[in-house]
Order: structure tokens, then C-alpha cells, then sequence
């Protein structure tokens, strides 16, 4: 067979054949290259931090701060300065030092009042204050009507006592 009647002159259109396979193959090369970028993940930047393991114990006047459950929690933590622990009800504190000595507080939430509440609890108090003497004046007064009977039961008795 005469390869040169079937592909042309000197084989020119066999190898511009070629040539728009290899291009195919370059493009397709090029579109999957392009789409394993877009699927793989943006790189994250690293990040420098410093992390401190042990706390230092160059300034005394630092405290540490922790929520526990209770007193045991406190016992069993060490502390490298003054230590404050809180329950998570927030109504118990507890203060443990270096040495471990450990206070025990209760904590109680102070509401301010203003102007208007201050004035209605003093009324209040003055109310009770007035129930509490008309009470002592009522028992008082109970008293003296009690003393009046018997001096003058026993005046009756003295009375019957000298007619006899």
C-alpha cells in the first residue's frame, strides 16, 4: 500500500493528525489539572501561637479563677497562686492559697433599689413596727385588765371574809 497516496503529500496530513491529537490530549490534560485544583481544598495559613503550659509565678498578686462542683473539687486542685473557686450555682466561693488553706463564702446577689423601693420597704418596716406595738399595747392592756380582776376578786373574798 502507498502510504504517501493515502496521507498526502510526504505524509503531511498524517501528521497534522497528529499534531490535533496531541493538542486534544494537551487540553484535556490542562481541563483535569484545572478541576483536581478547584476540588482540592484551599490551604489554611498557619498560625502562630505561643502556648503557655505552666503558669508563672513571677507576679504574687495574680489569682486563678475555676468553676467546681464542691469543696472536694477544691481540695484536690493545686494552686501555684491565691486560687478562687466558684460552684456553678454561684452561691459558694471558696479561697484556697499556697499553703492550701481554703475559706469557705457564701455569696448572696445584692439587688439595688431605687428611690421608690427604698421608700416602700421603709413603710413597710413602719407598718410592722405599728402592728408589733398595737400587739404589745393589746397584750399591755390584757395584763392590766387581768391585774384589775384579781385585785377585785380578792376584795370580794376580803370583804366576805371580814362581814363574817
Amino acid at each position: 500500500m502507498n502510504y504517501q497516496n493515502w496521507y498526502g503529500n510526504n505524509g503531511q496530513y498524517y501528521m497534522q493528525n497528529l499534531q490535533d491529537m496531541r493538542d486534544r490530549i494537551d487540553n484535556q490534560m490542562k481541563q483535569y489539572q484545572q478541576s483536581q485544583m478547584q476540588m482540592q481544598q484551599p490551604q489554611i495559613p498557619q498560625i502562630n501561637q505561643n502556648f503557655q503550659i505552666t503558669p508563672t509565678t513571677n507576679n504574687n498578686n495574680e489569682i486563678q479563677a475555676k468553676y467546681v462542683n464542691n469543696i472536694d473539687d477544691v481540695k484536690n486542685t493545686f494552686v501555684m497562686t491565691t486560687g478562687l473557686f466558684v460552684n456553678k450555682e454561684m452561691n459558694t466561693l471558696w479561697f484556697k492559697n499556697v499553703n492550701g488553706d481554703i475559706r469557705t463564702f457564701n455569696l448572696q446577689e445584692i439587688i439595688e433599689q431605687d428611690e421608690k423601693d427604698i421608700e416602700i420597704q421603709r413603710l413597710r418596716n413602719e407598718i410592722e413596727n405599728m402592728k408589733g406595738m398595737i400587739m404589745n399595747e393589746s397584750r399591755i392592756t390584757n395584763v392590766d385588765e387581768q391585774i384589775a380582776d384579781e385585785k377585785s376578786t380578792k376584795l370580794q373574798s376580803n370583804k366576805r371574809s371580814n362581814a363574817k
